[in-house]
């Protein structure tokens, strides 16, 4: 019967040690979360915020919201040469493409993190409004039917305007006025793989794709045909942060 003892003095510990673990893990499940994200896609970059709550511990709903760059993969920096005061610029670029995205969707966790920290993966997908704005872009130009070769800021047109013609890029803020609207959806699938040892405390990689489509299409560039969608890959760094109200 001396053996009991020493049975019981080994087991103690053991279930101390498993009860605090699951202590530990509840104290984790936290309802809601936010983060912010810096994303790099394909053809372009972007950043987004996001905020959801959990409805359980492996399923959680939340918002995304992106507001991104969206460039060609085909457009190419030119330089006017003879010149050091010249801005560069795109040949044949019509536009400057941004969107601003608002979506609703799911993360499901397939690994998850043990109690004492490591990393966790979840895939998701999202769904919802896409929204571009396109600016035109302006060039200056010069003008060789003036015998001055005065240089003027122009609308860019590939009806009009050569490669040779073109001294470099407008203002920025030229165009802005004359913003247009591309109204559509889009749908977002990839994985979330977190990691650190706290839960209230967010990091994480993502990887996955995205499919945009317009109503009105985009053509950012002249030799290209219209586009009703875009296909394009991305990686995104979030941090943020868990907690109870």
């Amino acid at each position: 019967m001396k053996i009991f003892p020493i049975i019981l003095a080994l087991i103690l510990p053991l279930l101390a040690f498993s009860q605090k673990a699951d202590e530990i893990k509840k104290q984790a499940l936290l309802k809601y979360e936010r983060s912010f994200g810096i994303n790099f896609n394909s053809d372009g970059w972007g950043v987004s915020y996001r905020f959801g709550k959990a409805k359980t511990y492996t399923n959680k709903k939340t918002w995304d919201i992106n507001i991104g760059v969206i460039r060609d993969s085909k457009q190419k920096r030119q330089i006017y040469e003879g010149t050091n005061t010249a801005k560069s610029f795109f040949y044949g670029k019509l536009i400057h493409l941004y969107n601003l995205q608002v979506l609703r969707g799911n993360q499901k966790i397939i690994a998850e993190k043990p109690y004492w920290g490591g990393v966790e993966i979840r895939w998701f997908y999202y769904g919802g409004l896409n929204i571009g704005f396109a600016k035109p872009v302006y060039l200056y130009v010069l003008n060789s039917n003036n015998q001055n070769n005065q240089i003027s800021l122009e609308k860019y047109d590939p009806q009009l305007h050569l490669l040779e013609d073109i001294y470099g890029r407008g203002p920025y803020t030229k165009g802005l006025s004359e913003l247009s609207i591309h109204p559509g959806l889009t749908f977002k699938m990839g994985l979330n793989v977190e990691f650190g040892p706290f839960q209230e405390k967010t990091k994480a990689l993502e990887a996955g794709f995205i499919i945009d489509s317009y109503a009105i299409p985009v053509q950012i560039m002249a030799l290209n045909d219209p586009d009703y969608y875009q296909i394009r890959l991305f990686l995104a760094f979030r941090f943020g942060s868990r907690y109870n109200k």
